[in-house]
């Protein structure tokens, strides 16, 4: 399969830059503000959050992923940004969501925010490894 590897690299850095910066938005002020919201409207609030922040990263995430299949398909496997992902992957799905499911569930739970908190560093690193990647990789050939 052939593919435009600059291309590639230049989507691939827009999206992870997207993602580098969003995730450090959530780390450092979003997930910590939750403490900050009344209990009576903690639910409501953050079911529109959690709604809203998934058109925003749904995309990002599959868009990293597609990029990473293009590569694979091009017989060119990057083997340490696709086991990054998966950690990615695994950690959202196998400790962020669940914390948010809790919280949309039970309200607002302390443990459960600081759960999230604590959790959401592995993507936070894992999302900052892999934009350090890409412009490591790229050589400054983005275009």
């Amino acid at each position: 399969m052939e593919y435009n590897v600059s291309s590639l690299t230049a989507l691939q850095l827009i999206v992870d830059s997207g993602l580098l910066i969003l995730i450090w938005l959530v780390q450092l002020i979003i997930y910590p503000s939750f403490r900050y919201t009344e209990n009576n409207q903690f639910v409501a609030w953050h079911g529109r959050y959690t709604a809203l922040i998934g058109l925003i990263v749904a995309p990002l995430m599959f868009s990293q992923v597609g990029v990473e299949v293009a590569f694979f398909l091009g017989q060119d496997p990057r083997w340490n940004r696709i086991l990054i992902i998966l950690a990615i992957w695994t950690a959202t799905f196998g400790l962020s969501v669940p914390c948010h499911n809790r919280l949309h569930r039970q309200g607002k739970e302390l443990i459960t925010l600081k759960r999230l908190v604590t959790t959401n560093w592995i993507r936070t690193l894992c999302w900052s490894l892999l934009f350090l990647e890409t412009v490591l990789i790229s050589d400054g050939n983005f275009f």
